[in-house]
């Protein structure tokens, strides 16, 4: 029979409705497939961030003896430009702020904070807050940096300030969503005769302030110690610090949450606090003495956060001191990474912490102790 011309072949409704439905069921069976495999490549992509990091902080360690400078904080490390484990990079040609764990929503660390908004005053309590003396260029002009410019000229919040802040901060690749260790950054608590924290007359005392601590992780003293440096942490995704970012930067908007420079330190289970033996005089040694206070203590690592994996199943990738990777589960999926705390000890104080006392941090494998020294564990 012939066709004919004016005739055509067409899909009726009903085969067309199949063929839409067998896409569509493809396509559900496809996407998580895909979006699986989207996150494995941001867990690589992050894992080889941390790794080039511990090359970067090693050797630091090998040249000047120690994990980097310090920590990522203007007030309490000095000019970010300058000090802290993110200028170390930078200064050996690394740009963290372009090495950004892509897992994480947290797309800034918290001294921006202080960077936009804070005002400080020079004195012995921030002995590097303004960094290196100006610089004078052959033709007379006089080149501060920025952390300096912004103190001594008492540079308000705003535009101006802000714009100093992203040329030649932020864009320059000062900037993490990695959270140090206390241990890499303080390493051991400043401690007085009767075991309290020991901080300059007029100086906050507190267990996060560098003037309560000796300063970043000494590789001799670690080295020295019995403390695996396989164990020992340095760098992890970051969690969040509860604050907002206070102005646009970059791409960024004003109220975009903002990650933890640092870990918490030593803190006892009942308060999550660091101890203050406080009675004079307490003893060094004996069961009632400082060291059994401080000896009970564990590093609060609740600003680690598992970023990794969807739904409530996450990891956090962590980087320690023999230049290591390792994941962690976070396996009741509070969102915290629990390492030998329990919630029962705190229960009803309105502390945030843990879900149960599930050690999802095993003791075998990452070192909590108070301090890097040999007599700490």
């Amino acid at each position: 029979m012939v066709r004919k011309s004016n005739q055509y072949l067409a899909f009726t409704l009903v085969e067309m409705m199949v063929v839409i439905s067998i896409i569509g069921l493809l396509m559900a069976i496809a996407l998580p497939a895909i979006s699986a495999a989207r996150e494995s490549a941001r867990n690589s992509a992050c894992t080889n961030n941390l790794r080039q990091f511990g090359i970067g902080l090693t050797a630091a360690a090998n040249r000047v003896g120690t994990f980097g400078t310090g920590a990522m904080d203007w007030r309490r490390d000095g000019s970010v430009t300058e000090f802290g484990w993110v200028a170390d990079l930078v200064q050996q040609g690394a740009m963290p702020g372009q090495m950004l764990c892509s897992s994480n929503p947290l797309r800034i660390s918290e001294t921006y904070e202080d960077l936009l908004q804070a005002s400080f005053t020079p004195g012995a309590c921030f002995p590097k807050l303004l960094g290196s003396e100006p610089q004078t260029k052959p033709d007379g002009t006089i080149v501060k940096n920025p952390c300096r410019e912004m103190v001594e000229s008492v540079m308000p919040p705003g535009p101006a300030r802000r714009e100093l802040v992203e040329k030649r901060i932020f864009e320059k690749g000062f900037n993490t969503n990695y959270t140090a260790s206390w241990l890499m950054v303080r390493s051991e608590p400043k401690l007085d005769k009767n075991g309290n924290l020991a901080s300059p007359v007029g100086c906050v005392s507190d267990i996060g302030e560098r003037n309560c601590a000796l300063g970043p992780m000494n590789l001799a003293r670690l080295d020295s110690s019995l403390i695996p440096i396989s164990h020992v942490p340095l760098l992890a995704d970051g969690g969040p610090c509860g604050r907002g970012l206070p102005d646009v930067l970059g791409s960024l908007h004003a109220g975009d949450s903002m990650a933890e420079a640092y870990t918490d330190g030593p803190v006892q289970n009942v308060s999550m606090k660091s101890p203050r033996p406080n009675s004079d005089p307490t003893p060094y040694e004996g069961s009632g003495g400082w060291w059994a206070i401080w000896s009970k203590t564990r590093q609060d690592l609740r600003n680690f956060s598992p970023v990794h994996g969807r739904g409530t199943k996450r990891s956090c990738n962590v980087l320690f001191a023999d230049g290591s990777v390792r994941s962690y589960l976070d396996a009741n999926g509070d969102g915290f990474l629990n390492n030998g705390f329990n919630p029962v000890l705190y229960a009803g104080t309105g502390i945030i912490g843990f879900e149960d006392a599930a050690e999802e941090l095993l003791r075998t494998e990452i070192f909590s102790g108070w301090a890097i020294r040999s007599d700490s564990q």
